[in-house]
């Protein structure tokens, strides 16, 4: 490309590209030839302010051209070169046609491409047009891009800021709490950014927590679910309500995470063990676990150990004859160390460990007659239990 005595090449390329006034320019950018377009085009974005000065040809400038060009061939493979072309001019008409393909285009590279020539210019005149855009649910990155945009505008409204708080998180620009922007928080939770919110909420502890359950009925099952998991975590009691809304139900998709909170329960209500009774014979393995160790009555876990043939449940059915019966559970646990299925051994050992050094002696009595793999379950245990009294009686007790 040249201008007077001035001469601008794409760097790297071959061939080189040359010419002298607006209209070869402007024929190279309109050309019906792919290499010819992309040529001139990388030869624009190389120089821009030098192609510019060119000037115009039949009342058309270059920006003009672009603008035509990037009209014609929108959505074609090449579009994203024009618009990275345009991105180099500072003027008015690309200023429009950006604000207008940030509201509607959904490509992730453009829209970030957009939003960092916004963030140079001047926005009021767009303003509640941005507000809009960035508020959609339907596009997740035309909200990441814009939040930068809009981070420093003035005026910002409650449900922006948050967002945009979510998006571009600052440690001078804390998040509201929960109970301060009650219908903003929801609609995060409720919207695209639902993970976003979750981890800044749990992040204001118990009484967000407390006050967030009292809006169980407007809430997204995946929300209800993870509100149930977070109780688990802190304070199960907070959410005994919804766990009861959900029990009741017997079928909900979210019975586990209920089921989970419940067995945290500090204050377990009665009422409960009629709605967990269900779920013992439900059709998911993890399900019935987590029914059975949400269960506070006393039950024949030996029977339900019996009858269930998931390895799963039969492990926590171990836990729950020890928790119930205490060292009268231990000739069943000891028979389980004989088990075929390692899952079940380990889950015996563990139970005998529970019981401190009493369920490890008494599992040292079985080792003149226990199997091999027993007998590797005792050994471990006795080394956990890291007590030399019964590592001298685990050595004696050996078979030599």
């Amino acid at each position: 490309m040249s201008s007077g005595a001035e001469t601008v090449e794409p760097a790297n390329t071959s061939p080189q590209f040359h010419v002298r006034c607006a209209r070869e320019l402007f024929e190279a950018l309109e050309s019906p030839d792919g290499t010819t377009r992309l040529a001139a085009l990388q030869a624009v974005q190389n120089a821009p302010e030098t192609a510019f000065s060119f000037g115009l040809h039949a009342k058309r400038d270059l920006i003009d051209v672009l603008l035509s060009q990037a009209e014609r061939l929108r959505g074609e493979f090449e579009w994203l070169n024009w618009i990275g072309a345009l991105a180099a001019f500072h003027d008015p008409r690309v200023f429009r046609l950006f604000a207008s393909l940030i509201s509607t285009e959904s490509h992730s590279q453009l829209l970030f491409a957009l939003a960092n020539y916004l963030q140079t210019e001047p926005v009021d005149s767009i303003r509640t047009q941005l507000g809009a855009a960035l508020m959609q649910n339907d596009c997740v990155a035309r909200a990441r891009a814009l939040a930068p945009v809009l981070l420093p505008h003035p005026g910002l409204s409650a449900a922006e800021s948050l967002r945009i708080g979510l998006l571009q998180p600052a440690d001078e620009n804390p998040l509201p709490l929960f109970s301060a922007a009650i219908e903003e928080w929801l609609n995060e939770l409720n919207g695209p950014f639902q993970s976003e919110s979750q981890i800044e909420l749990k992040r204001q502890g118990a009484a967000t927590l407390a006050t967030l359950v009292s809006h169980w009925d407007r809430l997204l099952e995946s929300s209800k679910k993870w509100l149930l998991q977070w109780a688990a975590e802190i304070d199960a009691d907070l959410v005994i309500d919804a766990i009861r809304k959900v029990l009741a139900k017997e079928t909900d998709a979210i019975a586990l995470a209920a089921l989970e909170a419940a067995a945290n329960l500090k204050n377990f209500p009665a009422d409960l063990e009629i709605l967990i009774a269900p779920f013992l014979e439900d059709s998911d393995p993890l399900v019935r676990r987590a029914a059975i160790r949400s269960c506070r009555s006393a039950s024949d876990w030996r029977l339900f150990f019996e009858k269930e043939p998931s390895a799963l449940v039969r492990q926590t059915c171990i836990s729950k004859v020890i928790d119930q019966e205490g060292m009268n559970a231990v000739p069943f646990v000891l028979q389980q160390l004989a088990n075929p299925d390692w899952r079940i051994r380990a889950a015996a050992a563990e139970g005998l460990l529970l019981l401190g050094n009493p369920g490890v002696r008494a599992a040292i009595t079985i080792l003149p007659e226990a199997s091999a793999s027993a007998r590797i379950s005792i050994g471990r245990m006795v080394i956990y239990s890291a007590d030399e009294g019964l590592l001298d009686e685990f050595i004696r007790s050996c078979p030599h």
